[in-house]
């Protein structure tokens, strides 16, 4: 609405559309895929490359053997030099799965998003 106090009031209507994959408001999982030879820092690198992702400093968790488990956290820097070898390890070596989730958490971003 715009009022420019000389004629009236001028509005305008659109109707908005929801994406089924929206990164700001879907709860929606994206898929990507990766072998079990391939390293964390490979994904790390693959979202971080995405700009639609807008990830600045993202922490990343799972559930392995029913436990939550973070993989790596970049806020902290404690935290992050403690989990930063994971980076270097294979989804092999970090008991990944086929079909295995990993969410994704950032200052940036509003959701956390699962991959």
């Amino acid at each position: 609405m715009m009022f420019n106090n000389v004629d009236g009031v001028y509005t305008f209507a659109f109707s908005s559309e929801r994406k089924e994959n929206c990164l700001a408001c879907s709860r929606c999982t994206q898929e990507l895929s990766f072998s079990l030879s391939d390293k964390l820092q490979v994904f790390l690198d693959k979202i971080g490359d995405d700009t639609g992702f807008n990830l600045k400093k993202p922490t990343l968790t799972t559930v392995l053997s029913g436990e939550n488990r973070t993989l790596y956290m970049s806020n902290l820097a404690q935290m992050e030099e403690t989990l930063r070898p994971n980076l270097e390890k294979t989804f092999k070596e970090l008991e990944f799965v086929s079909g295995q989730e990993v969410v994704v958490t950032d200052p940036g971003v509003k959701n956390a998003r699962s991959f």
